[in-house]
């Protein structure tokens, strides 16, 4: 009978720590599916900012194009572009259309 006894502790011993280690792991992987959610959360928070800043470097860069490309044409016209004599400027009336094919330069000699 006390052989009994201690099996019958042994088993209802076995069962309790089986129905923890259950619930551990339940608990485990609800845990471990609320990590991964919350990461993915992060990461497509992340990814939506990376998107913002591609496109303000993007603009950025154009903007920094702009104005190089305006600080090139103010240094340029410094230094090199000057107003044109009266006397050389040409006048050409009558429609753009028809007198782009009858136009031409001739060269003095």
């Amino acid at each position: 009978m006390s052989n009994c006894k201690i099996c019958n502790r042994f088993s209802l011993f076995i069962k309790a720590v089986f129905i923890l280690f259950i619930l551990v792991m339940i608990f485990a992987t609800l845990w471990i599916r609320s990590a991964i959610i919350a990461t993915e959360y992060k990461l497509s928070t992340l990814e939506q900012q990376k998107k913002e800043l591609l496109i303000e470097k993007k603009l950025l860069i154009a903007e920094k194009a702009s104005l190089i490309s305006i600080a090139k044409l103010e240094t340029t016209s410094q230094k090199e572009m000057i107003f044109p004599d009266r006397k050389k400027v040409v006048f050409i009336q009558g429609s753009p259309e028809v007198l782009v094919k009858s136009v031409s330069y001739k060269k003095e000699r």
